[in-house]
């Protein structure tokens, strides 16, 4: 079986996931947490450019001509997720480029009064997580348009959306955990992880009401979702993603929320459980990427 997309799509479709997750997080916390939230807001607008650059500079690695990625640019096709996407991915990358800008330090500012800087920061949040959802989720998308029996699912991109989020959140915990500059506080950090534990829990539903619906569909469906949960690729499935990257990282998020945890632990925990959200992510795309090539209609 002949595998088109390898591990450097696997890794752009995981980077831009998480720099939308980490923009939707900024943005919520700036528009619903206003200065409470501050510290979050700025780590999300920090995070956000960086990933889906180093995602982009992966793809262009993986075109056969690197140089002619601009031809995407050319035209607007109507009815291509392709092209939408593109045009998305790029508008939003600039724009991350620049929510990140308005939340730089006073004096490498060049717009004016903290005032104007607020009130594009606001504007900004506002237009963004439209952007956000829609590179979060437009590869779902894009891979329902191919012919393939397992990427037929429709709640692919939303599991898409969901795992973006989690990661995104993720990051902004784990670096916000991590720095001594702009760490943020406990009960901003408890809100994230709430928020974490219930975007896990969505996670979890969401892929089993998939396996279900497709172990119930024709016999190519059944066979490719057959290839996750007990075939080639079920160690993958149940180990590096339902138990690393899911159940282990929903329990230590719900001890630290519960205060089952000592002082001195909570800082490796929360790193711990932010890194295998990250982890799991990172593989949820990779065995929907490997396993759909693999899957084949009978």
């Amino acid at each position: 079986m002949e595998i088109t997309w390898g591990i450097l799509i696997v890794i752009y479709l995981f980077t831009a996931g998480v720099s939308a997750g980490a923009m939707i997080t900024s943005n919520l916390a700036l528009l619903l947490g206003g200065n409470d939230f501050e510290r979050v807001s700025r780590w999300g607008a920090f995070i956000s450019p960086f990933p889906i650059s180093l995602g982009l500079g992966v793809l262009l690695l993986d075109l056969g001509s690197p140089f002619n990625f601009y031809r995407l640019f050319m035209t607007l096709q109507v009815r291509s997720p392709m092209s939408y996407g593109s045009w998305a991915i790029l508008l939003f990358t600039l724009l991350s480029v620049v929510y990140l800008y308005l939340w730089l330090p006073q004096k490498f500012q060049i717009i004016g009064e903290t005032k104007s800087l607020e009130q594009w920061k606001k504007r900004l949040a506002k237009v963004i997580p439209f952007l956000s959802v829609g590179v979060a989720s437009y590869t779902g998308l894009l891979l329902n348009a191919a012919a393939r029996p397992l990427w037929t699912a429709p709640l692919l991109p939303v599991l898409f959306l969901v795992s973006a989020l989690s990661t995104g959140a993720a990051t902004v915990i784990l670096f916000s955990a991590l720095s001594p500059w702009q760490r943020a506080r406990h009960r901003e950090l408890q809100l994230l992880t709430k928020a974490d534990a219930l975007l896990i829990v969505l996670e979890c539903f969401i892929l089993l009401v998939m396996i279900v619906m497709g172990r119930l569909s024709s016999l190519s469906i059944a066979e490719a979702y057959g290839s996750m949960i007990y075939g080639q690729f079920a160690m993958i499935f149940w180990f590096l993603i339902v138990g690393l990257g899911l159940i282990v990282p929903f329990s230590l998020e719900y001890l630290e929320l519960k205060e089952k945890i000592s002082v001195r632990w909570t800082l490796p925990v929360t790193i711990g459980s932010s890194f295998l959200v990250l982890f799991g992510g990172f593989f949820v795309r990779y065995i929907i990427t490997f396993a759909g090539q693999w899957s084949r209609w009978f």
